[in-house]
């Protein structure tokens, strides 16, 4: 664990005023904005395949990666691991990114490089970063990306709440009873 004390190493950056780029406005995404709201972003920028309607609603503009890297404060992953998601996140993406950018991993751990993030962080080139999802899962506890004091890891468990785990398995009934009947699922893998 970390030790220190001195009251600069509890000092971050303020998410009121911010930039927030959102990579992958799903669900998850969708939601995210909607509880950043109420901390006065100042905008909020999302990339995917296309614009989404939804995008339009919660008064988020439609980018490329680059400028969510170049633009953004905050840069949320919130998109499921695919070939094109594999490593999205390597040395070229992190040297795109503001210096006091802070980098959140909740979609999967391979989306981020591992060593990429490593030296993002030892070199300063990102503020900070906090995933509770990592490659690998779950990450040696000797690895180096532990001894950064700018570097936070949590146990993937956001979806741990009773309400949050009934939806999930009402979700999951309701795609199983539809693929049965032949209607489009709601979340299909």
């Amino acid at each position: 664990g970390k030790t220190e004390s001195s009251p600069k190493w509890l000092l971050g950056q303020d998410i009121r005023g911010s930039t927030v780029g959102i990579v992958g406005l799903g669900g998850i995404g969708q939601e995210i904005v909607k509880r950043l709201k109420g901390f006065s972003v100042r905008k909020f920028l999302y990339t995917g395949h296309s614009p989404k309607k939804v995008g339009d609603e919660l008064g988020a503009e439609f980018v490329s990666l680059d400028d969510i890297l170049r633009l953004s404060d905050f840069v949320i992953i919130a998109v499921p691991l695919t070939i094109e998601t594999r490593g999205l996140f390597n040395d070229a993406a992190f040297d795109k990114m503001k210096k006091n950018a802070i980098l959140v991993n909740i979609g999967r751990g391979p989306v981020v490089n591992t060593d990429s993030l490593l030296k993002a962080l030892k070199e300063k080139k990102i503020f900070a970063a906090g995933v509770d999802v990592i490659d690998p899962e779950p990450l040696p506890k000797d690895h180096e990306l532990l001894t950064l004091p700018n570097f936070e890891i949590v146990p993937h468990l956001g979806s741990a709440t009773l309400k949050t785990r009934n939806e999930m398995s009402a979700v999951a009934a309701q795609n199983i009873i539809d693929a049965f009947d032949g209607e489009p699922l709601a979340y299909p893998l």
